[in-house]
């Protein structure tokens, strides 16, 4: 087979392996990178409900990564979600702070055979939450970069 044609046959199984993710950043307040990872730690398992993935998560890199949660969404299907982080801890000080970096993953049961609990093979990828990532985002900001959070009157819409 000559060296173009594999190529071609390639590529679409290197697509299949990729999976594109869009973080969201957030610059914290001068802190010490534990300060950073227990704050976040704190705001998602708080209210969001996450729990850590043990296999996953390690606080020295900071790295951060919840077992799946799961939902119903439309005709009862179901849906899964989990939310990853990283801490970025060369980038930052407790001078200037650090920066964080988060995403919400989710995958859906599109096929849902007759028993109640799907098998892993059952899920496929179904992009990421980013209304969840937006609320989180709000969250966080509040816990780890407060003196950003511009407080004001609301402002009066054009006539």
């Amino acid at each position: 087979m000559k060296p173009g044609l594999r190529s071609l046959f390639l590529l679409p199984l290197l697509a299949a392996c990729g999976t594109v993710r869009h973080w969201r950043e957030l610059q914290t307040e001068p802190m010490t990178l534990g300060a950073c990872y227990d704050g976040f730690v704190a705001v998602v398992t708080a209210r969001d409900g996450f729990r850590a993935d043990a296999s996953a998560t390690d606080r020295g890199m900071g790295t951060w990564q919840s077992t799946w949660k799961k939902r119903q969404m439309e005709r009862h299907f179901p849906m899964r979600s989990r939310l990853r982080a990283e801490i970025l801890v060369d980038d930052g000080s407790a001078e200037t702070g650090c920066t964080s970096r988060y995403m919400s993953e989710q995958e859906k049961v599109k096929y849902l055979r007759p028993r109640a609990d799907p098998r892993e093979e059952d899920w496929s990828a179904d992009g990421q939450d980013e209304e969840a990532e937006a609320i989180l985002g709000e969250r966080l900001v509040r816990r780890l970069a407060p003196k950003s959070v511009r407080l004001g009157k609301p402002q009066q819409p054009a006539r």
